[in-house]
């Protein structure tokens, strides 16, 4: 049931990702530093996330800037790892991990879960304000309308 939850919602937020990822190459020209630089770092804390998650090191940085044209690859990537991770998941376990500055720490994998989800939205919306003040149209962020 837990699975079958966290696996809706990390397929809304990749369909999202993908339409948002559209909508930014689509107006490339007008796209600005904080748009590339806040959805790169989307990219890089899920990324970061669902590495902890597996026990293994993140390839890249929380504030590593990607190009549009590589976002596709790097949004399918994690989600196809997450859609792995879900598979054979501990939802009771305790995810032991080191934070940036090498300090010990542990978190619910629940918790971890809803946190790349949260923080998706939260830049996604950073986003779209900026995109309107571009003029230009963001996609939509409602989840109800997804269904």
């Amino acid at each position: 049931m837990i699975r079958d939850f966290f696996l809706d919602k990390f397929e809304y937020d990749h369909a999202c990702n993908k339409e948002w990822i559209k909508c930014v190459i689509d107006h490339e020209d007008k796209i600005d530093r904080f748009i590339i630089s806040n959805f790169s770092h989307l990219i890089n804390v899920h990324h970061r996330w669902i590495s902890r998650l597996e026990g293994i090191l993140a390839e890249s940085g929380i504030h590593d800037v990607f190009y549009p044209e590589d976002w596709l690859r790097l949004c399918t990537d994690n989600f196809l790892k997450t859609e792995n991770y879900l598979e054979h998941a501990d939802f009771e376990g305790i995810i032991h991990y080191y934070n940036d500055d090498g300090l010990p720490l542990e978190k619910d994998a629940i918790d971890i879960l809803y946190h790349i989800l949260n923080h998706s939205n939260y830049h996604r919306a950073q986003i779209a304000m900026q995109l309107r003040k571009l003029d230009i149209t963001p996609p939509s962020l409602n989840f109800i309308a997804y269904r």
